[in-house]
């Protein structure tokens, strides 16, 4: 899918932009079986330290990963389970200003499953990953 632009996803050079991501995330997320969204947030979770596990979604992503061991990053069906849209948009949000890398690998992932691709977030998101890829 190639690297997109980061500006894409700072409010200050495009503030629509900026505030979809993180819902249409959220909203890829409410959309997929659990199968696809414990690989989501996997992803998600993989550049958080642990003072922004802790401090995001009232540590819900903290439990889990210390839960699992910090050794390793698991995310397991049960723990998806638990873990609700808002939560999942409350960490895309934190991302969107400390990892904004990380929304290249999100689309990667979906790109990759075409059934998850289809649907309405998914369409929206990558589209809008496009954009800022365009851009530079």
């Amino acid at each position: 899918m190639g690297e997109p632009d980061h500006h894409v996803f700072s409010s200050s050079s495009n503030p629509a932009g900026a505030a979809l991501v993180p819902l249409y995330v959220s909203g890829v997320f409410r959309e997929t079986p659990l199968s696809f969204r414990a690989q989501l947030i996997e992803t998600l979770m993989r550049p958080m330290g642990a003072l922004g596990l802790v401090a995001v979604a009232n540590g819900v992503f903290a439990a889990v990963r210390h839960r699992h061991g910090w050794e390793r990053l698991q995310v397991t069906l049960d723990d998806t389970a638990r873990i609700t849209a808002d939560q999942v948009l409350e960490l895309a949000s934190y991302l969107q200003q400390a990892a904004p890398e990380v929304f290249r690998q999100v689309g990667e992932l979906i790109s990759s499953q075409p059934a998850v691709a289809s649907g309405v977030s998914a369409v929206l998101l990558l589209q809008l990953l496009r954009i800022g890829r365009r851009r530079r």
